[in-house]
């Protein structure tokens, strides 16, 4: 496979898988960066803490807190002859030393992985020159080629690369305007050991770099390098929008290459590959494509060590992830339309328009990716015996989730028409439960009107004779006084109120006689 890089890397001597001291397997590893001055990688620092591992066999992931887990871990499952997928971020000295000693990895494999392309070269595309098994070439001649032949003798014309080596290119659409260029390096806040690529090119976003390695280190396990997640620092990146970096693989008939999405369900705050791989390593049915095997029937595990090209990789981690993305945000819409907008809320607008965006950005993604899709790609997948049946690795797959995607887009559309009736809805209701409080109001006003034929009179008189009676002080009027002068108030208050009332009535009563009159 060809791999752009600034200098060209010439391939290390074979490194003795014999017992060895880590310090010459390290020391050998400083040799070759002395040999290359353009990478910056820093071997002294020691901080395996800073290293994340994830192992699995796709049925289970295995703890690892160290590189002595992840060694014994490994053997256990060569000894069961269990296929399995290692994931290490931001890889520390520590884990070079001694995996690179115990599984007897070629040292180059590790000095590619911490080479970057030259600045001007992120976007070219990559070239991918494969041909299917049987392809007459004009150096080998006619190159017989039935499926059973090389099930049989063991050798897979799908596997052909000892490792591989995938360039990304991160682009920062929400930068904040007018940035200095001294600011750039914030954007290298997070511990990554390896140096990598930052900067802003004229009228173009801002954009770092990225690279993903991969090996077999024995013919049961993959061994996945990527760097340490991208962080989204809040003084650099507008942390109100919605646009995210994107990052990108040039190997795509589009200039712009193919996108790998951002999982959903982590953080927004920063881009992580490693989530994205633990992702991919959770179906069981990627493995069947990476090691070339069927789990059923005659067809096994080959006994050799290459790799699954990047070109089919790329399409197939890209493909996962995309289809994780769409069914987070299918649970989450339906989520909403059956459980949230039995009682809705405002901020239930706000999420559905998220989620049709995010809906949007998937469509898009999905559609972009399936258009410019290299031949190549399409006929490695195509002329594989065993990977025609499967509906998730052909390229048929790929109009299966836009189409996935837009059924999604009608039921959203169903659910924003839902939240609306069901809005109406509240609204009703809470317009009765107003009309009920006004009413309830109104029977307690008229239960005050009653009380006060008793009180205002005799609040009237009381105020008149005050405490001057003789049975309370012993001088003025006698009480019997008050109770008379009581009699003829009540009869005047009721009279007022009773005027009062049939006035209202006969008014209200000529006001409905001209609007019927007029009607």
């Amino acid at each position: 496979m060809a791999m752009d890089s600034a200098i060209k890397l010439q391939p290390a001597p074979p490194f003795s898988h014999k017992k060895q001291v880590h310090e010459t397997y390290i020391s050998r590893i400083q040799s070759l960066l002395a040999e290359h001055p353009h990478i910056k990688w820093s071997l002294e620092s020691k901080g395996s803490c800073l290293t994340q591992v994830t192992y699995t066999d796709t049925r289970e992931n295995y703890p690892i807190t160290g590189p002595e887990d992840l060694i014994a871990q490994s053997a256990g499952l060569k000894e069961s002859r269990e296929p399995s997928i290692c994931i290490t971020e931001n890889i520390s000295t520590e884990y070079v030393e001694a995996l690179g000693a115990e599984w007897g990895i070629d040292p180059m494999f590790f000095i590619k992985h911490a080479t970057n392309p030259d600045k001007d070269k992120l976007w070219w595309s990559k070239r991918w020159d494969w041909h299917p098994p049987g392809h007459s070439s004009s150096e080998g001649g006619n190159e017989s080629y039935a499926p059973n032949d090389f099930l049989a003798s063991g050798a897979s014309p799908f596997l052909k690369d000892s490792s591989g080596h995938l360039d990304g290119v991160f682009e920062y659409h929400n930068e904040i305007p007018g940035l200095e260029p001294s600011t750039f390096e914030k954007l290298n806040s997070s511990p990554n050991f390896i140096y990598r690529h930052c900067f802003k090119d004229k009228k173009w976003p801002m954009q770092s770099n990225t690279r993903i390695s991969y090996c077999r280190p024995t013919m049961w396990m993959y061994l996945f390098l990527v760097d340490a997640p991208i962080k989204f620092p809040s003084n650099i990146l507008e942390i109100h929008s919605r646009s995210l970096p994107t990052l990108r693989f040039m190997y795509s008939t589009s200039r712009g290459g193919v996108e790998m999405p951002q999982l959903y369900h982590v953080s927004q705050n920063q881009y992580s590959v490693f989530e994205n791989l633990k992702a991919f390593c959770q179906h069981s049915w990627h493995l069947r494509v990476l090691f070339d095997y069927q789990s059923k029937g005659k067809y096994k595990i080959k006994a050799g060590q290459d790799v699954l090209p990047c070109q089919p990789l790329i399409y197939l981690l890209v493909s996962c992830l995309w289809e994780e993305n769409l069914r987070y945000l299918d649970k989450e819409i339906k989520r909403i339309s059956f459980r949230e907008i039995r009682n809705p809320k405002l901020e239930i607008n706000s999420e559905l328009h998220d989620r049709r965006e995010d809906l949007a950005h998937i469509k898009a993604g999905l559609i972009e990716a399936a258009m410019y899709i290299p031949t190549e790609v399409k006929e490695y997948f195509a002329t594989h015996p065993l990977w025609t049946s499967s509906s998730r690795i052909r390229i048929d797959n790929w109009k299966r989730l836009i189409e996935e995607a837009t059924k999604l887009e009608a039921f959203l559309m169903e659910t924003f028409q839902l939240f609306m009736s069901s809005v109406s809805v509240q609204d009703s209701r809470l317009s009765i439960e107003q009309s009920s409080l006004g009413i309830d109001q109104a029977r307690r006003g008229s239960q005050l009107t009653f009380l006060a034929f008793i009180y205002v009179p005799l609040s009237f008189v009381t105020g008149i004779f005050g405490m001057n009676i003789q049975q309370i002080n012993g001088s003025g009027l006698n009480i019997w006084v008050c109770f008379v002068a009581l009699v003829p108030v009540i009869f005047v208050t009721v009279l007022v109120f009773l005027a009062v009332k049939l006035y209202g009535s006969r008014k209200g009563a000529r006001k409905k006689l001209a609007f019927d009159t007029e009607v």
